[in-house]
């Protein structure tokens, strides 16, 4: 920006206008109703388009045109200012105001150079500024075209609903670029809507940028060349792409402070990689000048960056105790990926009391945020069907920023891809009334892939009349693989859980074993999302009442959530007919609990076939119900 050289620079152009029109004064008569000389140069605008005004200004003055003339030249001239003006919101800057830093010289120039940027980030003039985080976009433009529009779709979804004033990629960013044409095709893929928007963005390095052979440091001259692209190489520290850049007051003082960091790829002993010493002392450094810079204050900032840090861990093992995490929501997913080393980068924030949050990717299905110890640890959901996703929690993170009065309010949240619904909007679903089984329901069912399409094969759905409980019609379900398949069906109508505690189903399992399966719940908060028993990960009960049988026995899902013949303590229920009951608190989507306000919407089955032996054996489905007490069924 080089605020303090622009100023300058307008010094010296009023500076010799003056000198002008006191030459000028001699030979020419003073406009009825001007100022003297002096007068008219005390009043300079610090904006791209002050020393246009000033040349405009000088030739009126030594012109024969009457002063009515020369004020219709200035009002319009201002008015076209003014337009200029409203159509970037926030790039004018009044020098009546205008903040100053008390710095010496040196700082002023190293952080000036530091922060130097070819598009300025400026607050709006309301005080806020937005950042949309776009995490693990894996971007190959030779991918499926379908999903790379989609990919486009969501993106243009995503800038036109939050209309940010920054975007950051978070890593993972392309996949598989081997050359400078290859990553620049990724590359405009991903950023041409954003392009179009004249919007800056930036991004960090992920562990996958690279793999396909182009390094990283040749990968960021091509990130550069883009307009609108504010990504820089940075410091001469481990990785590439460490910088910062500055969001500026209307009045020029610093408002905020962005840092982006390389977390690297894969740590030398195994794992992912870390931010490493000379990165942690470089943003220390940073910090110290920009406070010096700032006049004594510290520049409120937050963190961008691939790899979670460790705390995120210690963040979600510890996020009901107020004295360590103030709060929370959102959901861990996954497994937190961190690296294994613990560095001293949060400590550092802790002494330098500057940054505020921390955004990560890495992660695809986690959209936490964990206030710990005054500092946000929060990661950002990927969009992207290019990579492993989970469509209920597919979206990006936003940051709005509020600068006021010297001090900076920070919030955030997921803008989701599909929006979720209100709880508040239904009612409580009844006890006992369930799901019955038709062609129509089969006709709407939903043959899910939320273990990816690769676990997708040939199921064959049929209703099979007299097969269900009490001689009923029932679900025929085949399959004619060892491979994994999930079937889902929507209830007749959608509603909180309320008071109902088990999912009952009867099932006959007549001549099919299974290697391992599970009976879950669809619940539609983003929408139709499966929570497993198979996501519990622990032995549970799964109880049985068999036909004809008036007492319910006690079967086991075994340690990985689900029943079948494997070595997880499970027990098999090959050749059992009856009514199975499941715990609905042991129905899990990662580590989130179904609670009596989750929306419910349907009934879901995971299941392999454990041979060959049982391919197109058929088994079927009968009654699903929510109930309160699974025992009333049976007496």
């Amino acid at each position: 920006m080089k605020l303090l050289k622009d100023k300058v620079l307008a010094l010296i152009l009023a500076t010799i206008m003056l000198l002008s029109l006191v030459l000028v004064s001699c030979d020419k008569k003073q406009p009825e109703g001007e100022g003297n000389g002096e007068g008219t140069s005390s009043s300079i605008e610090i904006t791209s388009s002050s020393s246009d005004e000033s040349s405009s200004d000088e030739e009126s003055s030594s012109d024969e045109s009457s002063s009515e003339e020369s004020s219709s030249e200035e009002s319009s001239s201002e008015e076209s200012s003014s337009e200029e003006s409203s159509s970037e919101e926030s790039s004018s800057i009044n020098d009546d105001d205008y903040w100053e830093s008390d710095a010496d010289d040196d700082i002023i120039e190293e952080v000036e150079a530091m922060l130097d940027s070819k598009h300025t980030l400026m607050f709006n003039n309301d005080g806020t500024f937005r950042i949309l985080i776009l995490a693990d976009v894996h971007m190959t433009s030779t991918s499926d075209a379908t999903k790379v529009q989609a990919i486009k779709d969501r993106i243009k979804m995503l800038v036109d609903k939050e209309k940010p004033n920054l975007i950051i990629f978070t890593g993972d960013n392309t996949i598989g670029s081997s050359n400078a044409d290859s990553l620049r095709a990724n590359i405009t893929a991903m950023v041409s809507y954003i392009e179009e928007k004249e919007i800056p963005w930036c991004h960090v390095y992920g562990n996958h940028d690279h793999e396909g052979g182009y390094a990283n440091i040749l990968q960021q001259e091509v990130y550069e060349s883009f307009e609108y692209c504010i990504s820089k190489e940075g410091a001469d520290i481990s990785g590439v792409g460490n910088y910062v850049h500055a969001v500026y007051n209307q009045d020029g003082s610093i408002g905020a402070a962005i840092y982006c960091l390389d977390s690297g790829s894969y740590a030398a002993g195994g794992g992912y990689d870390y931010i490493k010493d000379d990165q942690i002392a470089w943003y220390n450094d940073v910090s110290l000048m920009l406070k010096e810079y700032n006049n004594g204050k510290v520049v409120p900032s937050i963190m961008a960056f691939h790899i979670p840090l460790i705390e995120n861990n210690d963040a979600h093992n510890n996020r009901d105790d107020k004295s360590i995490v103030l709060e929370y929501n959102g959901e861990k997913n996954e497994n937190i990926c961190s690296s294994a080393t613990d560095t001293n980068l949060l400590e550092t924030i802790f002494e330098r009391g500057d940054v505020k949050a921390i955004v990560t990717g890495h992660d695809h299905v986690n959209d936490y945020m964990y206030n710990y110890k005054g500092v946000i640890l929060s990661s950002s959901p990927n969009f992207s069907d290019l990579t492993y996703t989970n469509a209920a929690v597919q979206g990006a993170r936003v940051f709005e920023l509020t600068s006021e009065g010297g001090s900076l309010d920070i919030e955030t949240y997921v803008s989701y891809i599909i929006e979720r619904l209100n709880p508040d909007d239904f009612e409580e679903l009844e006890s006992n009334i369930g799901l019955e089984f038709t062609e129509d329901a089969i006709e709407n069912a939903t043959i899910t892939n939320w273990n990816g399409g690769s676990l997708i094969g040939n199921v064959e759905l049929s209703i099979a009349t007299g097969k269900g409980a009490n001689g009923s019609n029932a679900l025929s379900v085949k399959r004619d693989s060892t491979e994994n398949f999930e079937l889902s069906f929507a209830f007749p109508s959608m509603g909180k859980l309320g008071n109902n505690k088990y999912l009952v189903v009867w099932a006959d399992f007549s001549g099919v074993e299974f290697r391992k399966a599970c009976f879950g719940l669809l619940s539609a908060e983003g929408h139709a999302a499966p929570f497993r028993t198979d996501d519990a990960d622990f032995v549970s009960p799964l109880y049985y009442l068999a036909d004809g049988e008036s007492e319910w026995t006690e079967l086991k899902h075994g340690g990985d959530g689900c029943f079948g013949v494997g070595d997880w303590g499970s027990q098999g229920v090959m050749d059992k007919k009856g009514y199975f009951a499941i715990p609905v608190e042991n129905i899990r989507q990662g580590s989130k609990s179904l609670s009596s306000d989750s929306l419910v919407a349907g009934f879901y089955f995971y299941g392999s076939l454990n041979s060959g032996a049982h391919y197109n054996v058929p088994f079927y489905i009968d009654d699903v119900y929510l109930v309160e007490d699974y025992t009333v069924f049976g007496k």
